[in-house]
């Protein structure tokens, strides 16, 4: 049952950021609310599940992007071990850290999609990529970030409350 809310859950958020979050375009970047939902999973599952739920975020993401196979796939995963590696280290509770990690693993993303691109790809990206857009992008997640985490544990909670699992934390 824990993998099916999660799975309606994704299914939400992706159906959200591929309709909704156009029109709230802000100088023509969205908040990726997948890695948000990448970054809770991390600091949230138990163990490193949540680096198994980066992966499947970040395949379902190129598969649905219909671009480059693999870029978001790597770039979901690392972020999510990075963060799950760190979950028992640092303090993760509270709208500062919450924000640090959004603007952290928003910034590489856009590092490893750059360096996929420049590198692997022989491909030709301005350089404003990473002075203009991959800043913004980075604020804008920060910005939205607390506010999907605080529905994201209401959900969690309720999951844990309704239907006890050995992947969430019980925090």
């Amino acid at each position: 049952m824990f993998f099916l809310i999660q799975f309606i859950l994704l299914l939400i958020l992706f159906t959200t950021q591929i309709t909704l979050l156009e029109k709230f375009a802000f100088a023509g970047v969205t908040p990726d609310l997948a890695l948000i939902f990448v970054i809770f999973c991390a600091i949230h599952f138990q163990d490193n599940r949540g680096i198994g739920m980066g992966f499947v975020v970040g395949l379902i993401q190129d598969v649905l992007s219909g671009g480059l196979l693999g870029v978001n796939t790597l770039a979901k995963s690392l972020i999510a071990f990075i963060f799950s590696s760190l979950k028992d280290k640092i303090m993760v509770e509270g709208i500062v850290p919450i924000f640090f990690f959004l603007i952290t693993a928003s910034l590489l993303d856009g590092f490893i999609y750059y360096l996929v691109m420049i590198t692997l790809l022989k491909g030709e990206m301005p350089a404003s990529f990473l002075f203009s857009s991959l800043p913004v992008y980075a604020i804008y997640n920060a910005m939205v970030g607390p506010i999907i985490f605080y529905g994201l544990d209401i959900n969690r909670k309720w999951i844990i409350r309704r239907f006890p699992n050995p992947f969430s934390r019980q925090t």
